[in-house]
């Protein structure tokens, strides 16, 4: 589907672009070729490149030769990538000195028939699972997306998570040609270690749609609050957290037009979707139209989820997915949080941190937030202020007047910003939770003396 679709746009249009390289739709399949031929003796590709044509060109060079390919995300620790080069069984990697032969000649593992893409996640451990994808699960996934977007996502797309994540990988890369867009492909350096240039990246792509994280939308708004509007934007897709539907609005009153989604690694990445034409506020959208879900004992589940199972372990025919949520009467789904971070306190009211800390992050004066107080008599939250802040207490009073009592927060401490370099943060801007927790670990255990608010 994905290659056939390749050939049938124009060939004068822009298929794939970086700062260095601009390819259009017409020499397309004859760059990927070139790329097929030389990977005639790899049984397993690594790709260890940044964001660029070339790593577009060798996915899609691997995907057509039927090759697994196992892309490396650069922020993965050295653990991390030791751990996925040898769980995958990656005979060849491509980094910036080229195509090198690793020695390594089968998986610890067999991998699945049809293994297509072992996509790791970005997890706590030093041992992430590797999810074994089909080529057809990423292109439904990808075909679905352009089927319920139509033509706004005809356009410009701009890069900015790594491509190593497959939320960018297939509802960006892959969707983004079989909509016929051009796909900018940036190095994530030009967006600046904090992605401060990432306003001006998108203003000079005059892109129309975009992918990201809370922790990046964030940053985006603070941005446009200085530097003014991103009038060609379109379409932006913002998952990965909870987000709390204020956040969704101020965005788009600062005229950003933000839509939450929903996916998992093992869906081949999206599940559910917002879009302009069919939008809930405080849901993650619709199901796309492959995907069948139900709600257990609260707990979402996919079924015939698509992927092929982890390394070393086979796929059942009903993935649950850790997380809490619904399925409302009109198809909307709803997620609350995740199953395993429940906190139920001393009064025995189970309260999701995910619901609280959106809250949060919602007011401009926080930056990033971690609610705790499991078995404790009240929630308290360790607290990044947004730079210049003041007064976050009255931040956290004004937060509190919008939950209930029991998820309020009593006490927070602020506490240095969650960094990939600090190990509490992960590569896509989630906080790593356990670590964090740990971190503070004396201060949490001496201040549940009595509630500061």
């Amino acid at each position: 589907m994905l290659f056939e679709t390749l050939i049938s746009h124009p060939s004068d249009t822009i298929a794939l672009r970086d700062g260095e390289t601009v390819l259009h739709y017409g020499d397309l399949m004859t760059e990927i070729e070139k790329r097929v031929e030389k990977l005639s003796e790899v049984k397993v590709l690594g790709l260890a490149l940044d964001n660029s044509v070339e790593w577009a060109l060798w996915d899609l060079a691997a995907l057509k030769a039927e090759i697994p390919c196992v892309p490396l995300p650069l922020f993965f620790t050295q653990e991390q990538m030791h751990h996925a080069l040898h769980a995958a069984g990656v005979t060849h990697i491509l980094s910036y000195t080229g195509l090198c032969d690793t020695g390594m000649r089968a998986p610890v593992n067999r991998l699945p028939e049809g293994t297509a893409k072992i996509t790791f996640t970005s997890g706590t451990t030093g041992t992430p699972k590797g999810v074994c994808l089909p080529r057809t699960a990423m292109e439904r996934v990808a075909a679905s997306i352009v089927e319920v977007l139509g033509e706004e996502f005809a356009g410009e797309h701009q890069c900015v998570l790594p491509l190593a994540v497959l939320l960018e990988n297939v509802a960006g890369v892959y969707a983004g040609l079989i909509a016929g867009c051009t796909v900018h492909l940036n190095g994530l350096q030009q967006f600046g270690e904090g992605y401060e240039n990432l306003h001006s990246v998108l203003n000079a792509s005059q892109a129309t749609s975009v992918i990201l994280v809370p922790e990046i939308l964030r940053m985006l708004m603070a941005q446009v609050s200085v530097r003014g509007p991103l009038p060609d934007l379109k379409f932006m897709a913002v998952g990965g957290s909870k987000l709390d539907p204020t956040l969704i609005l101020q965005a788009r009153q600062m005229g950003l037009p933000v839509y939450e989604g929903y996916g998992l690694s093992e869906c081949a990445s999206v599940v559910s979707l917002n879009t302009p034409q069919m939008d809930k506020l405080g849901s993650v959208g619709k199901l796309l139209p492959h995907v069948k879900a139900r709600i257990t004992n609260g707990e979402i589940q996919i079924e015939d989820p698509g992927f092929l199972g982890y390394i070393g372990e086979p796929a059942s025919a009903v993935l649950n997915s850790g997380d809490l949520g619904g399925l409302d009467e009109n198809g909307f789904l709803q997620v609350t949080g995740r199953k395993k971070n429940v906190l139920i306190t001393s009064y025995g009211r189970n309260v999701s941190p995910e619901w609280v800390e959106s809250a949060l992050l919602a007011s401009p004066k926080i930056m990033q937030a971690i609610v705790y107080g499991d078995t404790q008599p009240f929630l308290s939250a360790l607290v990044v202020p947004a730079p210049g802040a003041a007064d976050i207490q009255d931040a956290i009073d004004a937060v509190n007047k919008s939950l209930p009592d029991y998820a309020q927060v009593k006490n927070f401490k602020t506490v240095p910003p969650f960094t990939v370099a600090a190990a509490t943060l992960t590569g896509t801007g989630r906080p790593r939770r356990k670590e964090i927790l740990n971190l503070y670990t004396k201060e949490i255990s001496d201040e549940f003396l009595r509630p500061t608010g």
